[in-house]
């Protein structure tokens, strides 16, 4: 059973930005370690979290859509918790980011968007997530859409979707993954 749990946390503005960071590794109790032009908007999102430690992964991706077109990942489905990798000359990282989607209330994301174009479950609900993270065989019932430049709290187990645009727009997204080992901010 999937507890999927989402929360509105806080408004912000959403600043341009043109392309795609994947995945950067920060500390949540040093935002020096965050690229300067994210810096604000990260410390933004993360203002409500009562629990500041641990590394954090910072994915940001802003460009023209078009009408149709999602900027991420359609159909239902979950993130999980990413597993990060210790770079090394015995120890190279994968090609592609891993997540671990097994059942988990630790850990989650944050996520805003400038262009409402996400749609989001809350429940409980019978089905297991198929491969990397897939829920569209879950039956799931209306959800709901994320407003524009509002910050939502994700558990790991948030089922979502990015949805095809009603028009063409220049979409930006900022998520931050939360380190696994975090406790979640909600419980239901």
């Amino acid at each position: 059973m999937l507890n999927s749990i989402a929360k509105p946390l806080n408004k912000i503005l959403i600043p341009h930005f043109e392309g795609e960071v994947a995945m950067f590794p920060f500390d949540l109790s040093d935002l020096n370690t965050v690229p300067k032009q994210h810096r604000d908007i990260v410390k933004q999102m993360i203002q409500k979290l009562p629990n500041k430690k641990g590394t954090a992964f910072l994915t940001v991706h802003g460009k023209f859509v078009k009408k149709s077109e999602t900027l991420r990942r359609g159909a239902p489905h979950i993130d999980g918790n990413y597993i990060s990798f210790t770079e090394g000359w015995d120890n190279p990282p994968p090609s592609n980011p891993t997540w671990n989607t097994e059942p988990s209330l630790n850990g989650g994301m944050l996520i805003a968007t400038n262009y409402s174009a996400c749609k989001g479950w809350i429940g409980k609900y019978d089905g297991v997530p198929k491969e990397g993270g897939d829920c569209s065989h879950i039956k799931l019932g209306e959800g709901f859409m994320l407003e524009s430049n509002k910050v939502y709290y994700g558990s790991s187990q948030f089922i979502h979707e990015s949805l095809p645009l009603d028009r063409d727009v220049f979409r930006i997204m900022y998520r931050i993954t939360l380190p696994a080992e975090h406790p979640p901010l909600f419980a239901e």
